[in-house]
């Protein structure tokens, strides 16, 4: 097992309040709740990527690059958020910009991503 569920659960709960705080900063993000809709995508990206870890005992994700000191399960943390978030603010909002919708979800996989350098 890499991570203890509990940890993935808790970190993934704060990294969500963590990318909502983020996104309230925008405008376009404060409006008809699509803050909380990136945040939520961004605790299901979280837990959806370490649990499939711990599922596939992928334990040579979890090393840290010399250089950037960043693995690739914390690429894969921001990666899913960000997918999930564009995903669920595509559907929510189909006729807004890309611009809007993918730079909202941006900033979601970008605070997953700095956020999971330092937790797990």
């Amino acid at each position: 097992m890499l991570f203890k569920t509990r940890d993935i659960f808790i970190f993934a709960l704060i990294a969500g309040i963590l990318a909502s705080l983020a996104l309230l900063v925008l405008p376009w993000s404060r409006g008809r709740y699509r803050w909380l809709i990136a945040g939520v995508a961004t605790v299901l990206g979280w837990i959806g990527w370490n649990l499939l870890l711990n599922e596939a005992d992928a334990s040579g994700f979890d090393v840290d690059a010399p250089v950037v000191m960043a693995s690739w399960q914390d690429a894969g943390s921001g990666v899913l958020a960000f997918v999930l978030a564009a995903l669920a603010l595509t559907a929510y909002e189909p006729k807004e910009t890309a611009l809007r919708v993918i730079g909202s979800a941006a900033v979601a996989g970008v605070v997953a991503f700095v956020f999971d350098i330092f937790v797990l």
